[in-house]
């Protein structure tokens, strides 16, 4: 598996200039639909002094969703009716976190599309706008600079197990959760920066690509790359697992670690980016992908 570290480093670490401010941010939910609702939410603030980052501000807020929670949702999080009973609504607390989060230049948190996407909802129940910031996700890092083959799974708790093994943490509590992922950030950024150009590799020209989803093996979803060397498919997006790879066959594996494989992702994003306004091979291969069922 090959994913292009370079590529996220040189967009990440412009952002840390001395001064910057950034808040790291966790919630928890009722669930993942589009009726879920924010019960907790947990950030904290950051200064960027001498390369590290220095926390400045807290908030930590229960919110009241105003109906049970499901017997899942308490085994999971670890949040009861009961904790939940006294604090303010969303409508009540909307504002608060939304000020907070709008005190800072630079946002991350860990999956962040999810959690952008509760904000988002809260903010059309309740009519209360917020002006978002950049947000840097930390699963997308640790799936760059940790190798698949070293963690059962990409979750902030495996992860963290992973970096840092002598630490305890209650995961799924917001708080906890946004200060292990600025631990975990902060030792990416390390990673990034200690990044070095590799040899020089083979070029090979993409004639065409395409989006592939076995029906009999649901977990086998691929952008296949037709190139100037080798077959069809020999190199592939792995949809499912985020980075590239190549088939099981010799030949296919002798081709992939000997390809300039930077080169081969911006040609496939030079094509077909534009089509799907993508700018990276995630963003590609979910919009090709909905395409594709749509037409189907």
């Amino acid at each position: 598996m090959w994913r292009n570290a370079e590529r996220t480093k040189n967009r990440v670490l412009p952002y840390f200039q001395e001064g910057t401010s950034l808040i790291v941010f966790d919630t928890e939910t009722t669930g993942l639909g589009r009726d879920a609702k924010i019960i907790e939410f947990g950030g904290i603030r950051y200064v960027i002094r001498n390369h590290a980052l220095v926390p400045t501000h807290y908030l930590n807020r229960y919110i009241n969703p105003e109906e049970p929670l499901s017997d899942k949702i308490v085994e999971l999080t670890g949040i009861t009716d009961e904790m939940v009973a006294d604090a303010g609504n969303e409508s009540t607390l909307a504002p608060e976190i939304y000020r907070f989060l709008e005190s800072a230049d630079l946002w991350a948190a860990y999956n962040c599309q999810f959690d952008l996407r509760m904000l988002r909802q809260m903010e059309e129940r309740t009519g209360l706008v917020f002006r978002e910031r950049e947000c840097l996700d930390i699963l997308e890092m640790a799936r760059d600079l940790i190798p698949k083959e070293d963690v059962e799974n990409y979750k902030l708790s495996t992860v963290a197990g992973y970096l840092f093994p002598e630490q305890d943490v209650q995961f799924h509590s917001a708080a906890e959760d946004a200060k292990v992922t600025a631990r975990c950030l902060s030792r990416f950024l390390s990673g990034y920066a200690g990044l070095e150009e590799g040899p020089k590799k083979a070029q090979a020209r993409l004639e065409y690509a395409s989006y592939s989803e076995n029906p009999r093996q649901k977990s086998q979803k691929r952008i296949k790359l037709k190139l100037s060397r080798g077959e069809y498919g020999d190199i592939f997006w792995d949809v499912v697992n985020h980075g590239w790879g190549c088939k099981a066959t010799r030949k296919a594996r002798e081709l992939f670690s000997g390809l300039d494989m930077k080169n081969i992702e911006q040609q496939c994003l030079n094509r077909y980016g534009w089509k799907y306004r993508a700018s990276d091979m995630d963003s590609l291969a979910s919009a090709w992908g909905k395409a594709k069922r749509a037409s189907s």
